[in-house]
């Protein structure tokens, strides 16, 4: 699950913006892009943290309890980004953003159902389609930073 979202926003540079008269507008933008790379940053070291403990040799059981923390750092990071004051414009789209990164939740939580059955088939199928639904959320979460970066860059 490494690098599931190694996605970092663009700060508006300050110089520029300075130029521009401490534009109050400015100053929130790169608030919010400040917060969300906060957020983002957090999450992904909860990621890289957990995704140490999934070896070939996981328990199921063990398996379930890494899940449920991966499950957290979801529930996590969806909060701190629930908590965020997005610009007026950028509110559609970081509405995307935190249901697209529940997405990764939902995933989680059907492959811990999966674990706790303890069948081998059924935990291998689990893990097969996390990681093809962690890459299309991924895909998605990537698309929706990308147009929050355009509309950040765009206003610069």
């Amino acid at each position: 699950m490494r690098g599931l979202l190694s996605v970092i926003l663009v700060v508006a540079a300050a110089v520029g913006l300075s130029a521009c008269g401490g534009d109050k507008a400015a100053e929130q933008r790169n608030a919010y892009a400040d917060q969300v790379n906060r957020a983002q940053n957090d999450f992904a070291q909860s990621f890289k943290s957990l995704s140490k403990r999934i070896t070939r040799t996981t328990t199921p059981g063990r398996g379930r309890k890494t899940l449920q923390g991966f499950e957290d750092a979801v529930d996590n990071v969806v909060v701190d980004l629930r908590r965020i004051d997005a610009p007026s414009d950028l509110q559609p789209l970081h509405r995307r953003l935190i249901g697209e990164i529940a997405g990764y939740g939902r995933a989680i939580h059907r492959a811990k159902v999966a674990f706790a059955t303890g069948s081998p088939q059924r935990i291998l199928r689990a893990q097969s389609a996390l990681v093809s639904s962690t890459t299309e959320i991924s895909t998605r979460i990537n698309r929706t930073i990308a147009a929050i970066n355009r509309r950040l860059q765009a206003k610069t």
